[in-house]
């Protein structure tokens, strides 16, 4: 063998040596991460532990293990925004920004809250008479979702109306509750609902119908997530009392798993009885 033959085979070996990846860090294309979460969620421990406690540790941990080991994941390659916290209290009442800001106990990951939608749909002037005189502060009720089946309302009161609003924001996003929807985007079932003096009828439709409400629900149902509905409003159409009435409506829906356990169906079964017309079969009856 010649020395250039040999010079060769060198050189091209310490190529494929340097083109070979590092067994050791995640590929994106041949590992699993959903396999191996609990290796990244040690690290990512491990790492925060490092760095100190609190939410933005966990942040920067989570940055700092994906750039180590080179994980990718779907919708959160994008660096994370480390949220405002608010200034103290004390700070809070004398300060005149009323920027919304994310804490902890708002009960929501920032990632979630960063996408909420806000609909302010009551804001009005309320006097307390006393034996001093008229006190005047301001009312506001907002309605706050994620489009994707959760949502809840929230009053808040306050001098200013920029404060009432950030107060019943702050109630609202603690208020969000889970609505069931029919094909992530009608009811399951025609509703009839009263509160107080506002009776209010819904009415499940066809894909492609719309949200043929009034104004106020429609504002409602965008925050919800639901895009086709159909409702009538009877008797007071106070504005509070229509909010109320409908998030009290949507929770009054029966889904299909309820309605299997009560009459002892299974679950296919009432699922093709409501949409296929297909007789049911009683779990006594089912052959094992």
């Amino acid at each position: 063998m010649s020395a250039v033959t040999r010079v060769a085979r060198t050189f091209t070996r310490s190529l494929a040596y340097q083109n070979l990846s590092d067994l050791s860090k995640f590929d994106p294309i041949y590992d699993d991460i959903e396999e191996n979460s609990s290796v990244i969620n040690l690290w990512k421990q491990q790492k925060a532990a490092e760095l100190g406690t609190g939410t933005s540790a966990m942040s920067q941990a989570e940055l700092i293990v994906r750039k180590e080991h080179n994980i990718v994941q779907q919708n959160m390659c994008e660096p994370l925004n480390l949220p405002k916290y608010p200034p103290p209290k004390a700070l809070m009442e004398d300060n005149e920004d009323t920027e919304m800001f994310w804490t902890e106990d708002l009960q929501v990951p920032y990632e979630v809250f960063r996408r909420l939608a806000k609909k302010t749909l009551v804001v009005k002037r309320t006097v307390q008479m006393t034996r001093k005189g008229k006190i005047p502060s301001m009312y506001a009720l907002v309605v706050v979702g994620n489009g994707n089946g959760s949502a809840g309302y929230g009053e808040g009161k306050s001098n200013e109306t920029a404060k009432a609003v950030l107060f019943a924001t702050r109630n609202a996003i603690k208020n969000m509750t889970h609505i069931p929807r029919y094909d992530d985007r009608t009811l399951y079932h025609d509703i009839e609902h009263k509160f107080k003096a506002t009776k209010l009828l819904l009415w499940a439709r066809r894909p492609g119908f719309g949200c043929r409400v009034a104004p106020i629900i429609h504002e409602i149902f965008e925050c919800i997530g639901i895009h086709d509905v159909a409702g009538k409003i009877h008797g007071s159409r106070n504005p509070m009392n229509v909010i109320k009435t409908v998030f009290e409506a949507l929770k009054t829906q029966r889904i299909p798993s309820d309605l299997a356990k009560a009459r002892g169906l299974r679950l296919i079964d009432v699922n093709h009885t409501y949409y296929s017309g297909v007789k049911p079969t009683p779990v006594h009856r089912i052959s094992r």
